[in-house]
């Protein structure tokens, strides 16, 4: 098992060279084919509104939407020649959402970004978006830090759920690779069992030597307990499964996958 397929979100925010760049970086290590996708998002213009509109402004803006797409897709280019692997970049229409999940249908990894508080752009719920309907797994990665490197020092959030055991499934082309693996546990209902063994022997079976790790802290929540867990370890990427609870119920109340999604420190991937 491996990846051959990648594909990357390149939009008009701030930090997609930044995704290029670990999307690149995965492609060469793997061997894989990198897709890069750029969605033409087209302004809605109301009816009432563009009858008083020249057409001149509107095929203007449309021209300028384009020209930004061929931008992205020189930056991309340039980014991927002289590297041994083989690249394509895409231009489509239409909602950013479903265009990249489409891509992503016929891919192994779909990259993107987190959103940053501090440069807003239409696509920050991409991430969301695409967990729940792609059938992929999805790397984000952080507006910050450096991302060197990806998959040397990994974290797996564990707890015996159907998302966290596609994420193991997903993420075992990194897990066989990486120099560490820790699976970490936070509150295991089981007290007299090792959280994690279990996981961590089916592991071994695939060749990854990962140490089961497991924390009890009920008055702390669980991303924070997770994200602290990352920064003392010097993990380089989290793999966890995705709205093991509806987003409905986390948009109320609150839950893991937004908060990770929002304060991470290192790249994540996350299953659903």
């Amino acid at each position: 098992m491996t990846f051959k397929d990648i594909v990357v979100h390149q939009g008009e925010d701030t930090h997609a060279a930044r995704r290029l760049n670990a999307s690149l970086e995965l492609a060469k290590q793997f061997n894989a084919r990198l897709t890069g996708v750029y969605v033409l998002t087209y302004p809605t213009i109301p009816g009432f509104v563009q009858t008083d509109l020249p057409s001149e402004i509107i095929k203007q803006r449309y021209n300028e939407i384009r020209i930004d797409g061929e931008d992205k897709r020189t930056e991309f280019d340039a980014a991927t020649a002289g590297e041994d692997i083989v690249a394509e970049f895409r231009v489509m229409e239409g909602d950013p959402a479903d265009a990249v999940t489409l891509c992503g249908r016929y891919s192994d990894l779909l990259v993107v970004g987190q959103p940053d508080p501090d440069s807003p752009a239409v696509t920050d719920g991409l991430a969301e978006e695409l967990l729940m309907a792609s059938g992929r797994p999805i790397l984000i990665v952080p507006y910050t830090g450096n991302q060197s490197q990806i998959g040397r020092r990994v974290m797996v959030a564990w707890r015996a759920t159907r998302e966290a055991t596609r994420a193991v499934h997903d993420a075992m082309p990194i897990l066989e690779q990486a120099e560490e693996v820790i699976v970490y546990s936070v509150n295991p209902e089981d007290r007299d069992h090792i959280a994690g063994a279990d996981i961590c022997t089916h592991l071994a079976r695939h060749g990854v030597n990962a140490t089961p790790r497991h924390i009890v802290a009920p008055d702390m929540g669980v991303g924070d307990s997770i994200l602290s867990a990352v920064a003392d370890n010097s993990i380089d990427l989290l793999v966890m499964g995705g709205y093991g609870h509806s987003r409905l119920r986390e948009l109320a109340f609150g839950g893991a996958t937004r908060e990770i999604l929002h304060t991470m420190t290192c790249p994540v991937m996350m299953s659903h």
